[in-house]
């Protein structure tokens, strides 16, 4: 992995009010940790954090932490996490784990699935579904891929990989669940099916095969009751409109 320097303040100031004007001066809070050692707040310049993770598409590096007043090297890191703002994704904090390269490590590392456009699966109608973009390892920073490759050329619809069949380099481990499925192929589901079905039948026409049967009970037995001259049960019969008002009308008395 390549190295990249990064310039750095100790950072003293503590408060929300504080960091808020920190980072209205274009810099954020971080933190390096790490080797049971205490956590030194730093803080670093939001512009050039920002223009180094924007171009790195994934891959790992290690920062060169040149932190203005601490004592001796440069401190070797790799970043663990940053916090975006939910609304202009600007920075807004990050974490910084140091690095010793006798030391093993763990850290995230991307996944290229390769051939997944034209594996068995997909050319005959099936759907390829990525289910992990990254893999947690442990190692030696010295070994550290750049990214893990998957080639789903032979995946035919309901095949999978998991992560117990991952090819890892000499002396990488996968830390996640060895049952954990990397990608798989499912088959398409035809939506046009559904549509079909929903359609209302020609009268007369023979049902479609595999179609759903319509219920039409509750309709025939309204329709005989109809015919016997006889109002569906449930419901009242209607009665004529003259006998309705006259039944409506209020009764006259005479006034004495």
């Amino acid at each position: 992995m390549k190295q990249v320097p990064l310039a750095a303040k100790i950072r003293n100031t503590r408060g929300s009010s504080r960091t808020r004007r920190l980072r209205s001066s274009g810099f954020i809070p971080a933190e390096v940790y790490g080797h049971k050692e205490t956590n030194q707040s730093i803080e670093v310049a939001e512009k050039d954090l920002g223009k180094i993770l924007s171009s790195l598409k994934g891959e790992n590096i290690f920062f060169s932490l040149n932190i203005e007043g601490a004592k001796g090297e440069p401190v070797l890191a790799v970043i663990k996490e940053v916090q975006y703002h939910k609304v202009n994704n600007s920075l807004l904090h990050a974490d910084f784990h140091k690095v010793k390269m006798n030391e093993k490590i763990r850290i995230k590392i991307p996944i290229r699935i390769q051939n997944g456009d034209i594996c068995e699966g997909v050319k005959i109608g099936g759907v390829l579904q990525a289910f992990m973009r990254t893999l947690e390892v442990q190692c030696l920073p010295t070994i550290i891929p750049d990214s893990i490759q998957v080639d789903a050329a032979h995946l035919n619809i309901g095949d999978a990989i998991h992560v117990s069949d991952l090819k890892m380099p000499e002396g990488v481990k996968a830390l996640q669940a060895a049952s954990n499925v990397v990608v798989s192929v499912a088959a398409q589901m035809a939506e046009e099916v559904k549509a079909e079905v929903v359609a209302a039948p020609v009268e007369g026409a023979p049902a479609a095969a595999g179609a759903e049967p319509e219920v039409l009970t509750a309709k025939k037995k309204e329709e005989g009751a109809a015919a016997d001259g006889k109002a569906p049960a449930g419901k009242a019969a209607a009665a004529p409109a003259g006998k309705a008002d006259a039944k409506a009308a209020p009764a006259k008395t005479d006034k004495k």
